[in-house]
Order: C-alpha cells, then structure tokens, then sequence
C-alpha cells in the first residue's frame, strides 16, 4: 500500500481485536524475528503523564549523547508523531515500508491485527533497523494486556501517576486498575513509579513478587520554588539526583512530577546500567523540552493541555491557578471531551477555578464527540457564567482570539483542532 492507502486502511481498522494486545503483539514479534530483543527499551505505563514521562526520558538520553527511538500514542496532527527517532517523526517512506511488512506477515500468518498493533510492530521493525541506542515505549491502554507487555526484557519498567479511566476494561478502583498497569512489570527487572496515592502498595507487592527492585518518586522529594512568567523552579532531593533549584519550561504544575520521574529513571540507568547520563543533559531538557498538547502556549494568548480525565483537569486547573496567583486578571476557557470520559466531575472541577470569566464550548472527537448540549447543561449546573457555543474550534477560536488569554482543555482531540486552525 501506498502512504495515502494505509492511512485510508488504518482509519477503518477497529481499535480492539479478538484477543487481546499482549497476544497479537507476541505472536507478531515472533513472526517479525523478534526485534525487540536487539533493543535497549524503557518501558511506560500509567494514567496520567506517561506521555510527558517519556517524551522527558526520551530529551535527556538524546541530549546525553545517545541515539533514541520513542514511541508514543495518541497522534495529534500526523500518524508519524508515534515514531521517532531523535526527535524526528518517521518518514512517510520508512513508514510505509515498515507497515507494509507488518501487514504482509500479518497476512500471510492470518494473524489479525488491531489499529494500534501495525503502529508498534512498524516501531520495532524500525528502531531495530536503524539500531538505536535506547527505545523509550509508552503503553496504550492498560499495562498487562497492551501490545506493547509483548516486548522482552525491558531495562526498566516506569509507572505514572494511576487514576480511574476505562473503568470497563480496566477496573474500577485505583488498586484494580493498578494492577492492570503494574503487570508491565518482568521478572528482575527494577521500576520506578510514582508514590502518590493508594496504587503503590499494589506496584510495590507485584515488583516484590517479580524480585524486582522498586523506587518510588513521591511529592515530598520535589518542591516548587517559585512559578512565574510560564515557568517554573523546582527542587528535586532523591536517592538517585539532587538539584536545589532546576527550570521547568513550562507554567504546567504537574510536570514537575514528571519530570522529577524522568530523571530518576535515567539516574537510575546511569547506577545500574553505567549509562552516561550527563547532568548538563537533565538541567538543559527541564529547561527547554516542552512536551505537545500539555500547557503548550500556541501563541501569545492560547495555551492547550490534553487533559481528560478528573485527575487531569484538576492538575490542569491547579497550574492555571498558580499562574493566576498574585493577579486579579481573568482568562477564558475553551472546553470540550468526548463521550466516553467523566465529564461532569471534569466541568464541576473547572467550574470552582475562579481564573475563567468567560466560557465556551464545541464538539470534538469525530464518532466519540459529545453533542455540545449535554457539554452546555453540564456547565449551566455548575456556574452561573453564560456558556457560549460554538459548532467548531475554528469558530471558537475566532470568537475567543482577542481575549488576554484562553485556555483550552478536556481532549487531546481539541489540541489537534485548535493545531490545525492555528497552522
């Protein structure tokens, strides 16, 4: 297939398969020769984060001096944003032959694969040939059952913060759905996870059972110092590094977890694995590296965070207010979710931030979109701000643009919008 033709096929490839992903994936690395077994892979999972965790562990491994391939999902504008390498999205080229070759063995075992599948079998086809230093693997959905458990041997298994998300699949309590991301974890092999709530007792009794080493990064080892002009200095004291005043560029409050993570997992390879991993790499990444969609300023007035889910909207509003905290300015807030997300606890969370005096809301998601008038009557229960009601984001961002500052949140969906209208 030609590259229009595999985005034409993987838009009408459905998103689940008759096993699960561990199953497909495995037999397909079996049938590709195993490449992941060439490969030095990080390997990710989590609620919230798990995006920017690697996105910063993928920064400093590549401004150390390493060659890296990093995997990630969802895509925003472009499919090829899922694989990089150094940086740099894959070519629609390689693209189209590493899929083409995933699809033709697919075929000719009559294995049948799920959208997400072709993604990672394409990866490891090639990070393996183009022999990277270091892969940096997020999972999709869940952690035991994804695709991406099939891989063998990983130096390092991360964990992110956990909340409740895809209640159905994964289950629906913080520890049974900690469960389902902690099953990442391989035998021997050390995590680092991030303590924060009841989740850990879980991560910490399946790594004792594997005989693996775990590290938990909590918020007593990291301080906020001070958060001004859209960004912030933060403290990191932990076993593994120790900093008393690091720049994050970024005014995203919840990245200092983030970030705090992502250095102690490439400290920790530096400990275990003799990984040169510079401190001038960590103090240029937390300074400069600016990971898509997660309170990205997109121009002077327009800030977007692909928060969608309650944890994540709360983090959301926790870094607007710390923007917001020596001023009596106002901002305004582009909203929008798609159906299957919480998005009346989402709206309630935003509704009790006092930064936003005007409110606007549209449909996003395509198939998964939420008709904007269930979005409307959920905001008319929580506040009594008039909720203006756009068809598209290119409308709302019209009717928004001369405002001091929007921000605007509740899908990663609405960030490829507002992307597009803003090109």
């Amino acid at each position: 297939m030609e590259y229009s033709e595999i985005k034409a096929f993987l838009n009408d490839t459905p998103q689940y398969g008759e096993t699960t992903g561990v199953e497909r994936a495995g037999k397909l690395l079996e049938l590709l020769g195993n490449p992941d077994k060439n490969l030095k892979i990080i390997h990710i999972a989590g609620t919230n984060g798990k995006g920017s965790v690697c996105s910063y562990i993928d920064d400093i491994l590549k401004k150390s001096g390493y060659k890296t391939g990093l995997f990630t999902s969802p895509h925003l504008v472009t499919i090829r944003e899922r694989i990089q390498i150094d940086g740099e999205l894959i070519s629609r080229e390689a693209f189209t032959q590493y899929f083409n070759k995933v699809y033709e063995t697919a075929r000719a075992n009559n294995l049948k694969l799920a959208y997400f599948d072709f993604f990672f079998g394409a990866a490891m086809l090639y990070f393996d040939k183009c022999k990277v230093d270091y892969v940096v693997l997020e999972t999709g959905l869940g952690g035991s059952l994804d695709a991406t458990n099939a891989v063998h041997n990983p130096l390092c298994c991360v964990i992110t913060t956990i909340s409740l998300e895809h209640t159905a699949i994964l289950g629906d309590t913080i520890k049974k759905i900690a469960e389902q991301k902690a099953g990442i974890i391989k035998q021997g092999v050390p995590v680092v996870y991030a303590d924060d709530n009841e989740a850990s007792s879980v991560i910490e009794d399946i790594a004792h059972s594997k005989n693996s080493y775990c590290y938990g990064v909590s918020p007593q080892q990291y301080q906020i110092i001070k958060n001004f002009n859209g960004c912030i200095d933060f403290s990191l004291h932990n076993e593994y590094y120790i900093n008393n005043c690091l720049r994050l560029a970024t005014p995203a409050i919840y990245q200092v977890e983030n970030v705090s993570i992502a250095i102690t997992v490439c400290r920790l390879l530096k400990h275990l694995y003799h990984s040169d991993i510079k401190d001038s790499a960590i103090v240029d990444s937390t300074g400069s590296h600016i990971w898509q969609g997660r309170m990205e300023k997109l121009t002077d007035n327009i800030y977007v965070d692909g928060a969608h889910n309650p944890q994540g909207i709360q983090s959301f509003v926790n870094s607007v207010n710390g923007m917001y905290a020596d001023s009596t300015d106002k901002a305004a807030l582009l909203f929008s979710v798609v159906s299957d997300k919480n998005f009346e606890q989402m709206i309630s969370i935003l509704c009790g931030c006092k930064v936003f005096a005007r409110i606007a809301i549209t449909v996003t998601g395509g198939i998964r979109h939420l008709d904007k008038e269930y979005i409307s009557a959920a905001f008319k229960r929580h506040t009594d701000i008039e909720v203006e009601v756009y068809d598209s984001a290119k409308e709302a961002v019209l009717a928004l643009k001369n405002e001091p500052m929007v921000f605007c949140t509740g899908s990663l969906y609405l960030v490829a919008d507002i992307r597009k209208v803003l090109e």
